[in-house]
């Protein structure tokens, strides 16, 4: 194998790949990036078993048999190299590969491509077109409420149910939900449910170029292709029910909250610097025209109060939240005012932007702790 690529885009390739490498594995040969080289293009390809991103790079001279080259060893040198064409070339024995860029010369082992696992065929059943940039939002605003509890899978991913009415997104982690409903991508019954790992989504966002060119989603069982352009995300589906979200959902939280998101926000902040380590319970006590923010942590001896301008609805309220959970919520949040609906003080609370995106509904709900008094 022997080609040559200018060392900037050889080290953006690499960089996106080697977010599906795993760290740590039992099969050495998932530790690697596949090389399959024409003249003036390269496939790069790297897999977990779950999920594999191939991507395409123009190269000069391509030649040769298909390589697989140790993935993290490759990625270190390239980026310490200078902005030059690099060249890489294998031995007479096939052993090793050889990466040169002016007088700098390193050689790294190199196997053949025939232990490398190969991406099944896949019979697809629907396709979807959406823009990158509208997914990408999705995803950004869906990620952080998704469980890393292996022992319930199907909360590790993000479901995607299409409905006549709209898309919807739902992430959950059993102490909090956020739910995007797309109306653009109304009707689209035919791709039914599908949960799809996080990693999966994450790699779309930062893997795939901002360009105007739309993702096309293809289904087939058990497996979903994002592609764009040269490069292709494969993952597998996570298989089991999602749980009933909608049930959770509270429909007459009539207690009503406005404020500034940014001013919340800090406050949020300022008083989970005092919040127990554990826990992290912040109290909200609203009642009209007034939040007042609490804190304590009676093992260290430390405490927080806070008093924040708020247009408010309702009857006079107690209630506690984790301030992690609320903070990431918040952070997410994008316009200037954030409307929270309470319930009670065991019943979840909304938060809703003060106005959505152009066809779409977001809605988030954050399970409220015990009063710690």
């Amino acid at each position: 194998m022997r080609f040559t690529v200018p060392q900037k885009e050889f080290l953006a390739h690499l960089q996106k790949l080697i977010a599906v490498v795993p760290s740590k594995t039992t099969h050495p040969m998932l530790n690697n990036i596949l090389f399959h080289v024409d003249a003036n293009e390269a496939r790069l390809t790297a897999t977990d078993l779950e999920v594999s991103f191939t991507t395409r790079m123009k190269i000069e001279g391509g030649e040769g048999e298909d390589l697989a080259i140790q993935a993290k060893r490759l990625m270190e040198i390239v980026r310490e190299l200078d902005e030059r064409p690099i060249t890489l070339q294998t031995d007479r024995n096939g052993k090793q590969v050889e990466i040169q860029s002016g007088q700098a010369l390193f050689h790294i082992p190199c196997e053949s491509a025939e232990t490398f696992p190969s991406l099944p065929g896949i019979e697809v059943s629907a396709e979807l077109e959406m823009p990158l940039e509208r997914l990408r939002s999705h995803i950004e605003r869906l990620g952080f409420a998704v469980s890393n509890d292996d022992l319930r899978p199907v909360l590790t991913g993000i479901l995607f149910e299409f409905r006549e009415e709209a898309l919807n997104l739902v992430a959950t982690d059993g102490h909090r939900l956020v739910r995007i409903q797309d109306h653009q991508l109304a009707g689209q019954t035919r791709l039914g449910s599908v949960i799809i790992p996080v990693k999966a989504l994450n790699l779309v966002s930062r893997g795939l170029e901002g360009s105007e060119a739309p993702v096309k989603l293809s289904l087939a069982q058990n497996h979903l292709v994002f592609s764009q352009g040269g490069a292709q995300i494969y993952t597998t589906l996570i298989s089991g029910r999602y749980p009933a979200y909608e049930g959770v959902i509270p429909q007459q939280n009539e207690n009503i909250m406005q404020g500034t998101r940014s001013i919340l926000h800090r406050a949020v902040k300022q008083a989970a610097n005092c919040a127990n380590n554990v826990t992290h319970q912040i109290n909200f006590g609203v009642s009209e025209g007034k939040l007042v923010i609490t804190a304590e942590d009676n093992e260290f001896g430390s405490r927080a109060r806070n008093e924040v301008d708020v247009d408010y609805a309702g009857e006079t309220l107690d209630i506690a939240f984790n301030a992690t959970y609320l903070d990431q919520m918040l952070r997410h949040l994008d316009t200037e005012q954030v409307v929270f609906k309470f319930g009670t003080a065991e019943r979840a609370a909304l938060l809703l932007p003060e106005i959505n995106r152009e066809a779409e509904d977001l809605l988030m709900l954050l399970m409220p702790v015990r009063l710690m008094r």
